[in-house]
């Protein structure tokens, strides 16, 4: 399937405010991610536009375009509504995996596991995949649609923080706990263990913020 513009732009501008390269707040110029991304004007606008949809971006009448900002209070809400999310596509999954996707899931905890815990900023991608693999595999696009956008609001916060997180901070044996249990097709355990991964990371957060 051929990608456009539009969405080439949206994929490089959300991945720069994700990993905070436009910070919290920043100013957004047009004019500026055209010449750095080597777009037109339509895509970036267009571009903008979704971001602004997904909360990741603000539109200030008289103002300008904006980064949105982060508030401590986003940190709990996103945590709540998180837990509940996932732990409905863990009891999906469970019931619609495929063997390919379990094999994958399970490289991901492999490679997960084995990572230096100082090469932060892989662990983030490694663990956003393996979320996000299991949100496929619930086979619900609406579900898997709006676990990715919380993700990525949790991920932009981890990014803010990167710093100041240490490697006791991850539980690198934390996606070989949730795969066993999806394995084993025990809904409760996955659920348990994937909201105390999620929990891990809201308290870490929240000691950094």
């Amino acid at each position: 399937m051929t990608t456009t513009d539009t969405e080439r732009a949206y994929l490089r501008i959300k991945d720069k405010i994700i990993k905070t390269e436009l910070m919290p707040g920043a100013v957004i110029k047009e004019t500026d991610l055209m010449e750095t991304l080597s777009f037109g004007r339509t895509p970036i606008r267009e571009a903008l536009k979704q971001l602004q949809i997904e909360d990741l971006v603000v539109v200030k009448p008289r103002r300008g375009i904006f980064v949105s900002d982060v508030a401590i209070t986003d940190l709990l809400q996103l945590f709540e509504i998180r837990v509940e999310l996932e732990a409905l596509s863990i009891r999906l999954a469970i019931k619609r995996i495929t063997a390919e996707q379990l094999t994958e899931l399970n490289n991901l905890a492999k490679a997960y596991a084995q990572i230096d815990t100082k090469d932060k900023r892989e662990l983030i991608e490694l663990d956003s995949k393996f979320h996000f693999l299991i949100a496929e595999a619930s086979r619900n696009k609406f579900l898997r649609h709006d676990i990715e956008h919380y993700y990525n609001l949790s991920t932009r916060i981890w990014y803010l923080v990167i710093d100041l997180t240490t490697p006791e901070d991850i539980d690198i044996k934390a996606h070989f706990t949730i795969l066993k249990a999806i394995e084993a097709g025990e809904a409760d355990k996955a659920v348990e263990a994937i909201t105390r991964h999620i929990k891990d990371f809201h308290t870490t957060m929240k000691r950094c913020i």
